[in-house]
This record gives C-alpha cells, sequence and structure tokens, in this order.
C-alpha cells in the first residue's frame, strides 16, 4: 500500500491509497466441456459451435485479486505489451471489475500502462499517460 501519492486520472482526490499486486501468467484457463474431450469421437468442426469454459487456473489469484479489488475507485492495468498481456488484462478484468465502487460504467476508471522497459523514467512516464485498455 502506497498512501496519499498522486493519481493522475483523479488529480483533486485528497487521499489516494494505491494497492500494487501482480499476476504469473493468465487467471483462467479456458477448455472446452467434458463432452468435446475426446478426439476419438468429437468432429472438430463442433468445437467452433461449442460452449468454452473458463476455469482459474492453478494456484489461481482470483480470491486475491477479488479481495483487493474490492471497493476499489480505480484500476490501473500493467501488463506486458503484447497480445498476451491484453489477454492476461481482460481476464483480471473478468474477475474484478464488478467488485469496483460505484455504479455506471465501471470500464470508464479502469486504465492501461503502456511502458516498453521496467525503469523509473518509462515507468513514470507510462503512470502519467494512462490509456484505456
Amino acid at each position: 500500500f502506497v498512501d496519499n501519492a498522486p493519481f493522475p486520472k483523479a488529480p483533486k482526490a485528497s487521499k489516494v491509497t494505491h494497492v500494487v499486486s501482480s499476476v504469473a501468467g493468465h487467471v483462467f484457463n479456458v477448455d472446452f466441456p467434458s463432452e468435446f474431450q475426446s478426439w476419438d469421437t468429437v468432429d472438430p468442426a463442433e468445437l467452433f459451435h461449442a460452449t468454452v469454459v473458463k476455469k482459474p487456473c492453478k494456484g489461481s489469484v482470483v480470491k486475491h485479486l477479488q479481495e483487493i479489488t474490492k471497493g476499489a475507485d480505480f484500476m490501473v492495468l500493467w501488463m506486458d505489451c503484447d497480445r498476451e498481456g491484453e489477454n492476461i488484462n481482460f481476464e483480471v478484468l473478468e474477475c474484478c471489475m464488478h467488485l469496483m465502487a460505484g455504479s455506471g460504467s465501471k470500464f470508464d476508471r479502469v486504465y492501461r500502462a503502456h511502458f516498453s522497459a521496467i525503469n523509473p523514467s518509462d515507468i513514470k512516464k507510462a503512470y502519467n499517460s494512462l490509456g484505456k485498455p
């Protein structure tokens, strides 16, 4: 926790608490229901119309992410700037965004940091120019 550091998207806030956490890879695994698991009995073309099941990854951080997101006014996502990182951003949003404070469009209060190096100047630059996921 970091208290009272300024937040660029809420410059007039009198009190700001930053909570920082991380994920190591994906939050969810994607699979098909059991009736589609056998390559011997399922026509692969059926998979295009099959329901996709999402399950938390083994050792998943879903519960932890939900606990720290509950009541948050804003969320800033700091994943790798590639397709995999973007996918993980939306996995985090799927399990947490509904727990944010307030009503209306919570997505309006979700931001994405874009950075290419982990050094103080790039991190500050990303933080001060937050975009959307």
